[in-house]
């Protein structure tokens, strides 16, 4: 097979969502005045991933997602506040996260002309598209796919059914799913037909991965030798 797309996730592929959720979460609380810690952090991440993981089963609906994991979390550190209000203020400062992962910038600048590339992503699509901008980062992509305006999910298969449907079918057959999460994009790639490439540790990929990278730019050769 030659690959001629990249279909790439960008939470915590491209950019560091971690890195950006946390500070956007720290001014958020910030304006509650709670003093928001990474030991905190971690705590909301697990129930945060619990309802990221629900909504890739079709389990709860994305508006309900959004302000629920905050009602949740407030409940159990004793906070009296709105999910829906603060879910708000935090997608606002979250809209202004531009980490990056390593050699992010490096990687699209090596795909670019020589591969169409396409964002695949579940978040929030007036967020990743402000930090797309922000960042500058939309000269690279050839498409950006977000779920919201997609109207299905990763790992749904009528997600990438749509995709193809705009880029055409013909990539079906020469693209390479590149993401961080094994339920969403590899499972995704899977229920997809195409192949995968896990960026992660090798201890954490399973046989939904075709391939395992632990530096975005080890995805180069794998497109190159093809």
């Amino acid at each position: 097979m030659r690959f001629k797309a990249v279909l790439i996730d960008i939470d915590n592929t491209l950019f560091h969502f971690d890195e950006s959720s946390y500070k956007a979460l720290k001014k958020a609380f910030a304006a509650y005045g709670v003093e928001f810690t990474r030991v905190m952090f971690h705590d909301y991440e697990a129930l945060n991933d619990h309802y990221w993981k629900l909504f890739e089963r079709g389990e709860i609906e994305r508006a309900r997602l959004f302000y629920e994991r905050f009602d949740v979390y407030f409940a159990r550190i004793g906070l009296k506040a709105d999910g829906k209000e603060f879910d708000h203020l935090y997608r606002i400062h979250l809209s202004e996260g531009y980490d990056l992962m390593p050699h992010a910038v490096e990687l699209l600048q090596a795909l670019h002309g020589k591969y169409k590339v396409f964002v695949v992503t579940n978040g929030d699509a007036m967020t990743q598209d402000a930090r797309i901008e922000g960042a500058g980062l939309g000269k690279y992509f050839d498409g950006v796919f977000v779920s919201e305006r997609v109207g299905y999910q990763k790992p749904d298969k009528a997600f990438f059914d749509a995709v193809f449907a705009a880029i055409g079918e013909e990539y079906r057959a020469c693209s390479l799913l590149v993401g961080d999460s094994l339920s969403s994009d590899m499972q995704g790639g899977r229920n997809a037909g195409i192949p995968t490439c896990f960026y992660g540790s090798r201890e954490k990929a399973d046989d939904r991965c075709d391939y395992v990278v632990g530096d975005l730019l080890e995805i180069l050769p794998i497109l190159e030798k093809t």
